[in-house]
């Protein structure tokens, strides 16, 4: 009886597995990872050849720059930002965190508004839905992520959340299309995990 269930357990993982790989979700991951590479390589190679060959103390005044920035007008932008489509990227954020005393603490506030905005984009997607000129545009307009949310469910909110994907328009396509939002809200409890990730390499270096 366990062989069986053994058995049982190994075929479902296998039914996953070619459902995953005829749809094209390993080569999906597998891009938008080595998209991580590349960004946060390229972020690595600018500041050092900057700072080899045109500015010697180039991280500090980038650092002194950021904090010129007023605290509360950073907390106002980077909230917008989250919540319409992602539009400053929010390894910026990250960098700027590493100015106070307490860095884990405000990497944690990070991802909790990043987190909370993909709550508010998906309740502002399931509002569009009501709207049919503005679904039927939304749908056509990101007819790729539609198809993959539909697919993969889950999984694409937390590719999305962890890869440099626009998360905050996923959860708003999520809302647009119904997705279980107690689902939407436990998967996305990643986009916090990604500030940590990306903070380890990040910090690194500023």
């Amino acid at each position: 009886m366990r062989d069986r269930q053994k058995l049982t357990n190994w075929q479902r993982f296998m039914l996953y597995h070619r459902f995953f790989r005829s749809s094209g979700f390993y080569r999906f991951f597998l891009r938008n990872f080595l998209r991580v590479i590349i960004i946060l390589g390229s972020i690595i190679g600018l500041i050092f050849g900057l700072e080899h060959y045109i500015l010697e103390d180039l991280r500090d005044d980038f650092l002194f720059w950021l904090s010129q920035l007023p605290h509360a007008g950073v907390w106002v932008v980077y909230a917008i930002s989250e919540t319409l489509l992602g539009l400053i990227p929010p390894d910026l954020f990250i960098i700027w965190a590493n100015k106070f005393d307490k860095p884990i603490l405000y990497l944690t506030l990070l991802g909790g508004i990043s987190y909370g905005a993909g709550i508010l984009s998906y309740i502002i997607g399931n509002y569009f839905g009501t709207k049919k000129r503005v679904e039927h545009w939304l749908l056509n307009r990101y007819a790729v992520f539609v198809k993959r949310l539909r697919q993969w469910g889950g999984l694409l909110i937390i590719v999305a959340a962890l890869l440099p994907l626009p998360y905050s328009t996923v959860c708003m396509l999520a809302g647009l299309v119904k997705y279980p939002l107690p689902k939407l809200a436990l998967y996305g409890l990643t986009r916090i995990i990604r500030f940590y990730i990306y903070a380890s390499f990040l910090l690194k270096i500023f």
